[in-house]
């Protein structure tokens, strides 16, 4: 039986035993008090003014191309947006939408399945209008088999496409309106016609479990998001500044401890003075990053983003560009060692377990690591090895090793930043799905 039924019980317990400990009764009105809170929402004790359920629809397309085979990769699919929005009497007002689905899976015909990233466009934002740019970039991860889905590589800028070791090409992406009857026609033809390929998990995509977390229903069978990092080349004027800051060693990459990176070498590529790229506000803020790729698209030459373009006029604004695509490389989390091609090392590792930025000296551009949450956040580590608080955790590049990693907490002493001489700066980033 619930709390709910059994609450004038649990309130005469709750009395009854203050009454035995010698308390006076404020402590066992205070204790009903909290359990009410507890049981019931807000709005039972009048704060809610008033909700709203509204059901949205888009269409959402995209269309892809295997390079070696020529193949087309076509996604065309409704997504579901389930939008309640609650005013309180405060004045406050929250939103609490969820789409549907979060991603798709389309296999091709020789074995290989792509996944596409949905777009989050529950407010009405289309390509029919300014919202949604016409060279909109979504995020599609590349899976070598469909018999594993738990480490892929993700696409991350034009510059993934153009890649010669890249295996897709892009051919664009759009979203339309849609309604509720399209959405359920979608759904009965996807289940008409779906075939079970591998591991892919049915026809109408998938979403993401919640809670997140080492407990997932899903743990480690699908990438759960994609690690990477940025490589931003330095203007001129701002290197002495950085080198000022590089270590006696004078290593080809280097970083600071934790606790200073982010004060040291974070406040010197923030520089506002900058004149290019155009923009506003600090340097590095004017690069986009595939973190937001879910709301804005992922960075793109034309530097423009997903958002709204409507006037409260009712006219329609012409975004400018502001927000400029950077050199992306992979960050890996042991076991896996290559994203091109795709190697997983035995696992547990005999000595070392390595986190690695694999840059290859710029042949990586473009194509980042998607791993599932087991191995991304080191739950298989402390699962399946007992011995690994006593084994050595690195951080390298490439080969290199940049930095002796916590071994008690070594997730948390990833860099933020790495640099290369007094040229570039790598910044960290995370894409959770």
């Amino acid at each position: 039986m619930s709390i709910l039924t059994n609450l004038p019980l649990v309130a005469i317990g709750l009395i009854r035993a203050r009454q035995n400990d010698k308390s006076d009764h404020r402590s066992a009105c205070l204790s009903i008090f909290v359990i009410l809170m507890l049981c019931f929402p807000a709005q039972a004790f009048g704060q809610q003014r008033s909700s709203k359920d509204q059901g949205y629809f888009y269409r959402l397309r995209a269309e892809f191309e295997v390079k070696a085979t020529a193949e087309k990769v076509n996604f065309d699919y409704v997504v579901a947006c389930n939008i309640r929005l609650t005013r309180w009497r405060d004045g406050g007002l929250s939103d609490d939408s969820t789409y549907s689905p979060r991603v798709m899976f389309a296999a091709t015909s020789n074995g290989p399945v792509v996944m596409l990233r949905t777009l989050q466009a529950c407010h009405g934002l289309t390509s029919e209008y300014p919202d949604v740019p016409a060279d909109v970039l979504p995020l599609a991860v590349w899976f070598d088999s469909p018999e594993d889905l738990s480490v892929g590589v993700g696409y991350v800028s034009e510059d993934a496409y153009d890649n010669s070791l890249g295996k897709l090409r892009f051919h664009g992406a759009r979203v339309d309106r849609a309604t509720r009857e399209e959405w359920e026609a979608w759904r009965k033809a996807a289940a008409d016609t779906y075939v079970q390929i591998g591991t892919i998990p049915g026809p109408w995509g998938y979403d993401f479990p919640v809670p997140r977390g080492p407990f997932a229903s899903d743990r480690g069978k699908y990438v759960t998001g994609c690690q990477g990092y940025m490589k931003l080349k330095l203007p001129d004027d701002m290197r002495p500044r950085l080198a000022a800051l590089q270590p006696a060693d004078r290593s080809r990459f280097w970083v600071l401890a934790t606790s200073e990176e982010r004060l040291k070498i974070g406040a010197v590529i923030d520089d506002p003075r900058q004149p290019y790229p155009p923009g506003i506000g600090g340097w590095v803020r004017r690069f986009g990053t595939p973190a937001n790729s879910a709301s804005s698209g992922l960075p793109i030459r034309s530097g423009r983003v997903v958002e709204p373009s409507l006037r409260p006029n009712g006219s329609r604004s012409k975004h400018v560009a502001n927000r400029w695509p950077a050199e992306n490389y992979a960050s890996l989390a042991t076991p896996l060692i290559s994203i091109s091609p795709v190697r997983v090392a035995a696992f547990p590792p005999a000595k070392t377990y390595e986190r690695k930025l694999e840059y290859r000296d710029g042949a990586l551009n473009g194509l980042i690591s998607c791993q599932n949450l087991l191995d991304a956040y080191g739950y298989r580590m402390r699962e399946s090895d007992t011995s690994w608080r006593d084994k050595s955790h690195v951080f390298k590049v490439d080969e290199y090793v940049v930095k002796q990693l916590n071994n008690r907490t070594p997730e948390l002493d990833v860099p933020a930043y790495v640099v290369e001489g007094d040229e570039a700066v790598f910044l960290a980033y995370n894409i959770i799905f």
